[in-house]
């Protein structure tokens, strides 16, 4: 894993206005805000598997991303690494951080090839203040993402090995998966084998075990580096 390096990439403004659109709490603000939103965002291109942010550095800022994914990536007492499920295109992450301004207890790693756009939270807050029926919305996101980490939480706590296979696919469906354009119905995240098994916590030779009888089940497609969710198993 490389150290953080990044390269600084300029995106049109028509393009971040639509970005942000990918959220509610943007699309709550008048054409003022969003342009002075638009005045603060940067936005970074990675090229190799990069530490963006360490544990221990203060976590002041939301990230969306454009390409790639992010990984929230801890590291056990005895030096294990533990990687969740990973953020995927079109999501924002880390609205908590810029109202409880602690030190990470984990590591943000940008998977290869990513862009990610980046806006500080003296930002965010400052668009707060002036607007706090911004407030409810974004306690919206932080709880639509807190309930996702409780659930895996009893899951991986609770729950079956195939169970537990199961709930992964459902939320990467959810935080990771971008759609399929050449296979309507089917959603693809971009993932090793060798993170799947690192999610669930379970050797790989488990895990591929776990996935192998999902996709005989038709639930997904196994690929290189990626996989391939059926969406007409989601609900089931």
């Amino acid at each position: 894993m490389s150290p953080n390096r990044q390269s600084q990439i300029k995106v049109t403004d028509d393009q971040l206005k639509i970005f942000l659109n990918c959220s509610e709490v943007f699309n709550a603000c008048d054409s003022e805000d969003i342009d002075f939103i638009l005045s603060q965002i940067k936005t970074y291109h990675y090229d190799n598997e990069t530490v963006i942010a360490h544990r221990e550095d203060v976590g002041d800022q939301i990230r969306f991303v454009i390409k790639g994914s992010l990984n929230i990536v801890a590291t056990s007492l005895d030096g294990k690494e533990v990687r969740f499920p990973p953020i995927g295109p079109n999501r924002w992450v880390g609205w908590i951080s810029c109202f409880d301004i602690q030190a990470l207890s984990h590591d943000w790693v940008a998977t290869s090839n990513s862009d990610i756009l980046v806006i500080p939270g003296t930002a965010i807050r400052k668009l707060c203040t002036k607007n706090p029926d911004l407030y409810p919305k974004i306690m919206a996101e932080i709880n639509r993402q807190f309930k996702l980490l409780m659930s895996w939480t009893e899951f991986v706590s609770l729950h079956s090995l195939s169970a537990r296979a199961c709930m992964l696919i459902h939320i990467l469906a959810q935080i990771s998966a971008t759609p399929m354009d050449n296979k309507p119905g089917w959603l693809q995240v971009d993932v090793t084998q060798e993170h799947l098994a690192s999610f669930l916590n379970l050797s790989r030779q488990t895990a591929n075990k776990l996935l192998v009888g999902l996709e005989k089940d038709g639930f997904i497609n196994i690929g290189y580096r990626k996989i391939l969710i059926n969406t007409a198993y989601l609900n089931r």
